[in-house]
């Protein structure tokens, strides 16, 4: 049976061409030389149905990470800063599915075919092989799935903390005589 990820080993298109013209190679520092090769990394090459299939115990297993690269993304709005998290959701997401694969393929392809034939992707019609699936998981390797929402919790990076990521300004205003109501209300003070 091929294998379920990436079989055709597809990665995003060649762009050495467009590195080494002459205007960009002189205008590219070393840092954003690296941004170029981060990004060829490639795809996971799993559907979205596979992917569905087992997203249960995935967010067991990578949730944290998950986490962690929703955070910078909030926080730095700037994706280049994001890429290093970005690379530990793909290595634990890849580290996941191949072991998924490796136990339990029969009934995890199983679930995924089921999920593919509804146009929903809906669970409800797949029950059975959900079942055989969490089974499988649970008895193989421990794998519990998450069956209510995420937590809140606090998220813990390395990462130190962004000062004004909006660039925001702080307008202080004098306190005015009477209320203008045209303009914002300043923040009470707090003593």
């Amino acid at each position: 049976m091929p294998s379920l990820l990436n079989p055709d080993g597809f990665v995003p298109n060649n762009t050495n061409k467009f590195e080494n013209t002459k205007g960009v190679k002189e205008n590219v520092d070393e840092e954003l030389q690296t941004v170029f090769q981060q990004i060829k990394r490639g795809d996971l090459g799993v559907p979205s149905h596979a992917l569905k299939a087992a997203a249960f115990q995935y967010a067991v297993q990578c949730g944290n990470i998950n986490q962690e690269y929703m955070l910078c993304k909030k926080e730095e709005l700037d994706p280049r800063k994001c890429l290093k998290y970005s690379h530990n959701v793909s290595d634990c997401a890849a580290k996941f599915y191949k072991t998924v694969t490796d136990h339990c393929e029969e009934s995890f392809i199983s679930l995924a075919q089921c999920l593919e034939s509804d146009i929903c992707r809906s669970f409800s019609h797949c029950r059975e092989q959900q079942l055989k699936l969490d089974r499988c998981l649970f008895d193989k390797l421990g794998f519990d799935k998450e069956v209510f929402s995420m937590k809140r919790q606090k998220i813990y990076t390395d990462r130190p903390k962004p000062t004004n990521p909006l660039h925001l300004k702080n307008y202080d205003y004098p306190k005015p005589i009477a209320p203008d109501w045209s303009r914002p209300f300043p923040p009470q003070k707090s003593d």
